[in-house]
This record gives structure tokens, C-alpha cells and sequence, in this order.
């Protein structure tokens, strides 16, 4: 609660900054619960233009930004960057995961809220983070675990990189959170209904509380330590009155 406290003062802090020094301010990266309670606070910091950057389109680690054209009368730079990790010698290199690069950025004595989104992707891991972290990388991350790798900041648009998907389709009895995490993820009613109260699972961005919450096409359910996936289209519906849908499930 303490934390959650301290979050709340400091939104206000960098909110009053901005629209009373016309600059721009930001946040460390955030995760999930932290955007939820940015979320939450949007009346209470409507006085200052502010918004979510995670440097991707399906980002979970975002910089809450205050301030704006339209409010200063100039566009300012966020310092972010996305740094490109890709092993030396492709013959050589290890199958290496999320929790690898993290270790190995850690131990450069990087703490994890300088550090946005890792994406993986066949053999490179690209990063987002603040621009002098980028640096950082370039200069002093030569290894991950036992593979040798060498940084490079690139501009995210041209890297490239695809989000992929995994499809799975299927009639369900309604709509409601509980019973799509449960067909996303193969879980029981219960189980679904027991992460949702254990506050575990964000509906764009915002923590919700209640399975019987209804949910629409292009809505993005992360559930922590599941995964996340997208609502598609929805199909017809079966003479008994049962949902056909598609979920795309992140890989």
C-alpha cells in the first residue's frame, strides 16, 4: 500500500511539474498494476495532457508522459530507445529466454524499472529502454549467460519485428472475463475466476475485478504468469445461443 501510495504522489508531482514549468515529465516504466492506478487517476491528472509509451503497439512496460504539443506549443523527445541484443557468432549461441537477457542486464546493475518490454525474437532480443540505458548496453553488455552478444540502438519501426500469434477458436457460453481466460489458457471456471480476484488480470491496460465482466472484439486480456491475448472477430452465434469466437494468443 505504501508503494502504491507513493505512486499516486508522484503522478501528481510530475503532472503539476509539467503544466506549471512547461515541460515535459515521465515516469519510470511502469508495470501492469502501476499503469492500471496512472488509469485510475486520469480525472485527478486531466489538468495536464498525459499518455502511455511502451515504444510498441502491444507494450506491458510503459513511461507515463505528461505534457503535450497541443499544451506546450512544441513537440518533446521521450529518451527512449530500443536496443537490438544479437549473439556474435550465430553457430555458437544458446537458445537464450526472457529471464536470460533480464539476469544479464541486472547483474550490469540495471534495476528492472529502467527497463521496458524484451521481445524476443528466432536469435535477437530487442529492449526498450531509457536512451542512456541503451548506452549502457552498447558499451557493457557482452555476454548473456554463456553466449557472446554485442548491442545496437535501432529504430524500433525498422527493425522488422512481427508480434506473433497463436489462434484459437471456439463457442463459448458468453462473453464474460472469466470464461475466456479459461478457453485462452485451458483453465477451469474456478481457476479463471481465482486470478481475477487475486488481481492478476488487466483488460487494456486496467486491473479488473469481476468474472462476469463482458468483454468486446479487439480487447487485450493479460492475465500474470499466463500470458496475454486479443479478442478477434466474433462469428455467429449457435442455435443454442453460444458465442463463436477467435482469440490470438501472444507467443
Amino acid at each position: 500500500m505504501k508503494e502504491e501510495e507513493l505512486l499516486r504522489k508522484r503522478l501528481i508531482e510530475l503532472a503539476n511539474k509539467a503544466f506549471t514549468q512547461n515541460i515535459y515529465t515521465y515516469t519510470h516504466f511502469l508495470n501492469e498494476y502501476e499503469q492500471s492506478i496512472y488509469q485510475e487517476m486520469q480525472k485527478e491528472l486531466s489538468f495536464a495532457d498525459s499518455h502511455l509509451e511502451g515504444g510498441h503497439e502491444y507494450f506491458t512496460r510503459a513511461v507515463a508522459v505528461f505534457g503535450s504539443e497541443e499544451m506546450f506549443g512544441y513537440q518533446g523527445e521521450i529518451p527512449l530507445a530500443c536496443a537490438r541484443i544479437s549473439p556474435v557468432f550465430d553457430k555458437y549461441a544458446e537458445k537464450l529466454s526472457h529471464r536470460d537477457y533480464l539476469g544479464a542486464m541486472m547483474h550490469l546493475g540495471i534495476e528492472r524499472h529502467q527497463l521496458g518490454d524484451i521481445l524476443l525474437d528466432e536469435k535477437d532480443a530487442y529492449v526498450f529502454c531509457f536512451a542512456h540505458i541503451g548506452k549502457l548496453l552498447e558499451e557493457q553488455l557482452l555476454k548473456v549467460k554463456h553466449t557472446q552478444v554485442s548491442v545496437q540502438l535501432v529504430i524500433w519501426e525498422e527493425s522488422g519485428w512481427e508480434q506473433k500469434f497463436k489462434e484459437k477458436e471456439g463457442f463459448v457460453a458468453s462473453m464474460r472475463l472469466d470464461v475466456l481466460i479459461s478457453m485462452a489458457f485451458g483453465l477451469s471456471r474456478k481457476t479463471s475466476s481465482q486470478l481475477i480476484q487475486k488481481q492478476r488480470v488487466f483488460v487494456n491496460g486496467k486491473l479488473l475485478m469481476g468474472g462476469d465482466d463482458k468483454r468486446r472484439a479487439n480487447d487485450v486480456i493479460s492475465v500474470r504468469g499466463y500470458g496475454k491475448f486479443k479478442i478477434g472477430e466474433l462469428g455467429k452465434k449457435s442455435k443454442k445461443g453460444r458465442q463463436l469466437v477467435k482469440l490470438h494468443i501472444f507467443q
